[in-house]
C-alpha cells in the first residue's frame, strides 16, 4: 500500500512539473499591454512560473535596485533598503531589516543569520523555511538540504517540505546513478 502511494505521488509530481514547464514555455502574452505599461498580477505570476520552471535554484533578473528603491519584477518594494539589499537566489533576498521571498516579506525572520540552503529550503537562527514558509517541526541545528527536494534533521526526513513519516533520518541518504 505504501509503495503504491509513493508511486502515485511521484507520478503526480511528474505531471505537475511537466505541466508547469509546458505552461512556462508556451504562454504567449504581451507583458505591457495595459495603458499604464505595468505588469498586472496575472502577468507577474506568469513571469514567476516561467522563471521558476526553468531553474528553481537560480532565479535571476527578478530583483533590481537603484540608489533609492528595490524592485521585484518591476514593482517597488517599499520596505526594502537598497543600500544593504542582497539577492540570495531561489527567490530569497534580504536587507538589514527584512527577508523577502518572491518580493514579499517573510515575518519573524532574522536577516543577519538568514541563508538560502537551496531547493527552496532556507534557515535563520530561529526557524527553517521551505518556499518562504516556516517548517515548524524542523530542528534548526541539525537541518540539512540533501538535494532533489529531500532534506533531513535529527528527527525527520522531508520531501519537498513534507515530512516522510516512515523514513529514518539516521540512515537516510539520497542516491546518485549507480548507487
Amino acid at each position: 500500500m505504501k509503495m503504491t502511494s509513493i508511486s502515485m505521488y511521484c507520478l503526480l509530481l511528474f505531471v505537475l512539473t511537466f505541466e508547469y514547464k509546458v505552461l512556462g514555455i508556451n504562454i504567449e502574452r504581451e507583458l505591457y499591454d495595459d495603458e499604464n505599461d505595468s505588469l498586472d498580477d496575472e502577468e507577474r505570476e506568469v513571469l514567476i512560473k516561467r522563471q521558476f520552471s526553468q531553474d528553481t535554484n537560480n532565479i535571476n533578473g527578478t530583483y533590481a535596485k537603484d540608489n533609492y528603491y528595490v524592485y521585484y519584477l518591476g514593482q517597488k518594494i517599499s520596505s526594502a533598503n537598497p543600500t544593504t539589499f542582497q539577492n540570495l537566489g531561489g527567490g530569497y533576498a534580504k536587507d538589514n531589516y527584512y527577508v523577502y521571498y518572491f518580493g514579499q516579506k517573510i515575518s519573524s525572520t532574522s536577516p543577519t543569520s538568514f541563508q538560502n540552503l537551496g531547493s527552496g529550503y532556507a534557515k535563520d537562527n530561529y526557524y527553517v523555511y521551505y518556499f518562504g514558509q516556516k517548517l515548524s517541526s524542523a530542528s534548526l541545528t541539525s537541518f540539512q538540504n540533501l538535494g532533489g527536494g529531500y532534506a533531513k534533521d535529527n528527527y525527520y526526513v522531508y520531501y519537498f517540505g513534507q515530512k516522510l513519516s516512515s523514513a529514518s533520518p539516521g540512515s537516510f541518504k539520497t542516491l546518485s546513478a549507480g548507487n
